[in-house]
C-alpha cells in the first residue's frame, strides 16, 4: 500500500468515526448538515483511493513486463523456454492469439510436447486458425474473476463449475419449515426426512460476439501482455450479456434471473410509482425469515442507491451509512448492498429492489471459457483478426418457496 493511500484511508476512517459518533451520541436533533458534509467528503476520498490504486496497479504491471525475467516474452524478443503448468499453456496461448496454429507450430519442441501432454484429453483443442482453442486455466479463471469483479449477480451468487454440460437436478429445501421433536424417556424418534424439491439447471451458451483486432497490434512485440487486453474486452462483453440474464432472464435459452425467481415481499403504497420511503426498506427486510436474514443483503440499480442516500428517519438519521473504516462496506439500513445496473429503475409496476440471501442464487459454469480465432477473408481484407469467447452457463434461485430472496414492487398507479 502506498503512503498516499494510507493517508487517504486514515482520513476516511476518521470521518466515518466522526459521523458515527454524531449519530450515536444524539437521540433527537443533531448537526444534519455536518453529517451530510462528512458523507460527501468520504465519497470524494473513496474516488481518490480508487484512482491511486489504479495508478499503482498500472505501474506495477509495466514494471513486471520490463523487469520480471519470469514473464513470458512475446515471440521474437527472446527464445521461449519450457515452463510447467499454466505458464506453458499461457505461452502457447499467446502464440496462438498472435499468429494462429502456424505460430504455435514454430514454438520449441519441448514447449509443444509439454503442452500436448497437458491437454491430451482436453476438449476443443484448436487444429487450425479457424478452430477453437481451449483457453488456459489462468486466462479462463482470470476472465471469470474479472466478470465477478464488475459486480452484479455473479459477485454475490454461489458459483459452481462442472466438467460436463448435461442438465442437473439441483435440490431445493425450505429451511424455515424444518424442525425436530421432543421425546419421552425411552421413546423412539420419528422419521423426519427433509422434503427436497428440485430445480433443473442446464447449460446455455453465451457469446461475446466477435472482437476484431488489427494485424499491426498482434504483430507488435512491444505489447507483451496481450492476453490481458483480450481478457478485458471479452470479460466486459460476457459480463454484460450474462449479468442481464442472471438478473432478469426468462429462462428461454438463457438463465432464469434472480428477480424472476424472487418472491414478492412488499409493494409500495398507491401513488409511489417511482419513489420509496424508509418504511419500504423495513417492510422488505422483514418479509425475509430471520434464518435467511442473517446472510442477507440488498441489490438494486445505482439510481436506487442515489435516492436511498437521501432518505432519513423521523429523527433525521440517514438510511445509508458509510463503513466505519475503509475496509468495511457501506450499509443501507444495516445491510450491505450490491449495485446491479440490470435491475429496474423505480417506475410503475417495476421490481426495483431485492433483499435476501443472494447465495441462494446458483450459477453453474461448464468447464472453461472457449476462445475462437478467425482469419477468413471477411477479416483479412480489413487487416483484422477476429476473436470470439463462449461460455456455457446457467443460473436459477435454488431456495424453495421463494423465501430466501424477495423483491419490492412499485405501485402500478
Amino acid at each position: 500500500m502506498s503512503k498516499r493511500i494510507a493517508e487517504l484511508r486514515k482520513q476516511r476512517d476518521a470521518l466515518s468515526k466522526e459521523a458515527r459518533n454524531i449519530l450515536d451520541a444524539t437521540t433527537g436533533d443533531y448537526d444534519e448538515k455536518r453529517v451530510d458534509e462528512i458523507y460527501a467528503e468520504i465519497e470524494q476520498i473513496d474516488g481518490k483511493i480508487k484512482r491511486e490504486q489504479q495508478q499503482l496497479d498500472l505501474e506495477a504491471r509495466l514494471a513486471t513486463e520490463e523487469d520480471d525475467p519470469d514473464t513470458p516474452a512475446p515471440r521474437g524478443r527472446t527464445e521461449p523456454q519450457a515452463r510447467a503448468g499454466d505458464e506453458v499453456r499461457t505461452l502457447v496461448f499467446d502464440a496462438f492469439v498472435r499468429g494462429g496454429e502456424n505460430a504455435v507450430n514454430r514454438l520449441p519442441e519441448n514447449v509443444l510436447s509439454e503442452y500436448a501432454r497437458q491437454v491430451q484429453n482436453a476438449q476443443s483443442t484448436g487444429v487450425d486458425s479457424e478452430g477453437g482453442y481451449l483457453v488456459p486455466t489462468t486466462f479462463s479463471g482470470q476472465l471469470l474473476e474479472a466478470m465477478a469483479a464488475r459486480g452484479g449477480v455473479r459477485s454475490v451468487a454461489s458459483v459452481e463449475s462442472t466438467g460436463s454440460g448435461e442438465p442437473i437436478q439441483w435440490p431445493t429445501v425450505d429451511e424455515t419449515a424444518e424442525e425436530g421433536e421432543w421425546l419421552a424417556e425411552n421413546a423412539g424418534a420419528t422419521d423426519g426426512d427433509v422434503s427436497f424439491g428440485t430445480v433443473m439447471i442446464a447449460a446455455h451458451l453465451a457469446s461475446s460476439r466477435v472482437v476484431t483486432v488489427p494485424f499491426a497490434l498482434l504483430q507488435d512485440a512491444a505489447i507483451g501482455n496481450f492476453d490481458a487486453m483480450i481478457r478485458r474486452l471479452l470479460s466486459a462483453r460476457l459480463f454484460r450479456t450474462t449479468n442481464k440474464a442472471y438478473t432478469v432472464g426468462d429462462g428461454a435459452g438463457k438463465p432464469t434471473g434472480i428477480v424472476n425467481g424472487a418472491g414478492l415481499g412488499h409493494t409500495t403504497a398507491a401513488g409511489m410509482t417511482a419513489s420509496f420511503v424508509w418504511d419500504d426498506f423495513t417492510e422488505l427486510e422483514h418479509s425475509i425469515d430471520p434464518i435467511y436474514r442473517r446472510a442477507s443483503s440488498w441489490m438494486f440499480h445505482d439510481t436506487v442507491l442515489k435516492s436511498a442516500k437521501k432518505l432519513k428517519d423521523a429523527d433525521g438519521r440517514p438510511l445509508w451509512v458509510p463503513g466505519v473504516s475503509s475496509e468495511a462496506p457501506a450499509e443501507v439500513n444495516g445491510y450491505g448492498y450490491t449495485i446491479n445496473q440490470d435491475m429496474a429503475v423505480p417506475a410503475a409496476g417495476a421490481d426495483s429492489i431485492l433483499f435476501g440471501d443472494m447465495s441462494k442464487y446458483q450459477i453453474r459454469d461448464v468447464m472453461d471459457v472457449t476462445l475462437f480465432r478467425f482469419t477468413d477473408s471477411a477479416y483479412t481484407k480489413k487487416g483484422q483478426v477476429g476473436f470470439l469467447a463462449m461460455l456455457r452457463t446457467d443460473g436459477k434461485t435454488i431456495a424453495a418457496n421463494n423465501k430466501a430472496i424477495k423483491k419490492m414492487r412499485h405501485a402500478a398507479a
